[in-house]
Formats: C-alpha cells, sequence, structure tokens
C-alpha cells in the first residue's frame, strides 16, 4: 500500500478523534465545512471531555495526576485541540491569568507553544529566558556536568554517591541543559520575531541534545546550597531518548537536521523499522504507545492507541 491508501484506509476505519487529527494533518483536500463537522464530533467523545473536565479541576501544573495541567494539556493537544478551539482557549485563558512560578512556567510553556500562543507575553518571556539559558550551553559543548566525589564531598547524607551537577548546570543556575520540555517547546517553536537569530540558536540547541555525550548522560541532581537540599533532575527529565518515549522524541527529532545526522536519532529510527510489516504499516509492541496511570505524558506515559482508546478503528480493524 503506498501513502495515500494507508492514510484514506486510516481515515476511513478510525474513530472520531483520530479522523480529526487525519483530516488536518495529511488530508489537505477535505473541504473546511467537513473538517469543522469532524472536529465536533471529536469534541463530541467521552475521552476529549474527560480530559477538558480534567483541564478545568486543574490545580498544579506539574504531576502525574490526570487533572495536573500538563497531562490533559498533553492529551488535547494530540487530539488536535488548539487555540482556535473555543472550548479549549477558554480553559487556556483562565491559566494565562495567572503568574507561574519559574518552575511551573517550564512545564507548561512548552505545550502553549504548541496551542498556538507563543506571542502572549508571559509565554513570550518563558521562551526568551530558555534560548538565552539554554544556547551558551550548546554553544559552549561542556558535557562536564557533574562534581567529581571530591568536589560533592559536603553534599547532604541523603545525596551523597549520586551524580550532582555542577552549579553552572543545576538548580541555582535555572538548570541550563535541555530538558524534555525544552525540546518539546523547541520542536513546536514557530518563528517568532523577539528572538534574534532563533532557527540557528534552536539548531544549536538540538545538536548538543543529539549529541551522544548528552544521549548517554546518567542525569543528576541540582544541589541548592542555600537550603542544603537537592532536587531530582534525572535522564526523564532531561531530553534523552527513552524507550518510553520513542516515538514521540523521534517525531519530535523530525524537525531539525541535527537529529537526523545524530547516531541516537539512527538508532532509534532502526528500532522503528524493525516494526515495519509487509504492507507499509507498523505493528509496535505495547510498551511503545504506553498509557499509565498517575505518570507524566512527556516522561512516555500517556501514549496509548489500543483497541479500547478513541485511536482504535471504529470497526475494530
Amino acid at each position: 500500500m503506498c501513502n495515500e491508501e494507508l492514510t484514506r484506509w486510516l481515515y476511513a476505519n478510525s474513530g472520531p478523534i483520530l479522523r480529526y487529527r487525519i483530516a488536518i494533518d495529511l488530508m489537505k483536500d477535505i473541504p473546511q465545512i467537513e473538517r469543522s463537522q469532524l472536529l465536533q464530533d471529536a469534541l463530541a467523545t467521552s475521552e476529549v471531555q474527560r480530559w477538558l473536565d480534567n483541564l478545568s479541576r486543574s490545580r498544579n501544573i506539574h504531576g502525574s495526576k490526570d487533572t495536573d495541567v500538563e497531562n490533559p494539556l498533553a492529551k488535547l493537544l494530540e487530539y488536535g485541540l488548539n487555540r482556535d478551539v473555543p472550548v479549549f482557549d477558554e480553559r487556556i485563558q483562565v491559566l494565562l491569568a495567572n503568574q507561574w512560578k519559574t518552575w511551573d512556567g517550564l512545564t507548561l510553556y512548552p505545550f502553549l507553544i504548541r496551542a498556538g500562543y507563543a506571542e502572549h507575553p508571559q509565554v513570550a518571556e518563558y521562551l526568551t529566558k530558555r534560548i538565552e539559558l539554554l544556547y551558551p550551553t550548546a554553544r559552549t559543548g561542556d558535557f562536564d556536568f557533574y562534581l567529581s566525589s571530591a568536589e560533592a564531598s559536603s553534599v547532604p547524607k541523603a545525596w551523597q554517591g549520586k551524580p550532582i551537577y555542577r552549579d553552572s548546570f543545576g538548580h541555582e543556575a535555572g538548570y541550563p541543559l535541555p530538558t524534555c520540555y525544552d525540546f518539546y517547546a523547541l520542536a513546536y517553536c514557530p518563528p517568532v520575531s523577539y528572538i534574534d537569530n532563533l532557527a540557528k540558536k534552536i539548531e544549536a540547541i538540538i545538536s548538543f541534545i543529539s549529541d551522544l555525550r548528552f544521549q548517554t548522560t546518567v542525569g543528576g541532581y541540582g544541589w541548592d546550597r542555600t537550603k542544603n537540599r537537592c532536587y531530582a533532575a534525572g535522564r526523564v527529565f532531561l531530553a534523552c531518548i527513552e524507550p518510553a518515549r520513542l516515538v514521540l522524541f523521534l517525531e519530535l527529532g523530525a524537525r531539525f537536521a541535527a537529529a537526523h545526522q545524530s547516531e541516537s536519532f539512527q538508532q532509534g529510527l532502526a528500532t522503528l523499522k524493525s516494526y515495519r510489516t509487509a504492507q507499509g504499516t507498523y505493528r509496535f509492541p505495547p510498551d511503545l504507545l504506553a498509557e499509565k496511570k498517575r505518570l507524566l505524558y512527556l516522561w512516555g506515559c500517556a501514549h496509548g492507541a489500543g483497541r479500547e482508546s478513541p485511536f482504535a478503528a471504529s470497526n475494530g480493524a
């Protein structure tokens, strides 16, 4: 089957949410009136309504609950919602009416960039600051992230023997290492005019992320010397490919030449190609599209597309 045949087959055999995504992403010839109806069909599903309700009931930005903002927001974006959908925009305006702490913004604003709010002042401020923080890291090319044993000798006992970031990479410096949230933000970042040489800076950051020295780092803890404690910021927090989010990260990285050329990307792509069938479709093992409870979307735990999900073919095919 050729790509067009596969697309038509999937469109004909899918449920409302996937059919809408196919229409807006892959089938440009569908009339606007039909797309509008497809959106209404998707919005009417219990799945979309559940995640809209979760977003409305959110009290925290970062966390593993279905009602922590980053998770329903990510799911609804995957379902094709954005700022042009009024029922979605109403909920986002409530979020934007608040001033969030730095760490809340780090996990919120990347999703708002994808949703179409990159020009909003709060989002623009976040993106500008993150680029200003990450670009020097990428340009310097320093991969010596962790304190030596001697340098970490005064770390509190609970964190003795664990990898501790140097101050220049850790908590007090604002974590100037690319996180999974940064990777997501850069993948969906439009060519905004308020950051000079944006494309060049993003490509440099992606090149740093794609370097095998970064992809094989162990991840560690940021040391807050003032409070004399450490904060976890391991591999799953960084923009490192993990098996559970392989499909997601390859999809994000596919936008960048620097990622294409990297060993980690090519290895991941070879893994996906090994699941290709004779018909040109792919049969992934369940753990590549896992749907788990009480875990974060960007950590690879809410990407399910099983037969009971709204992504499943409507006729069970």
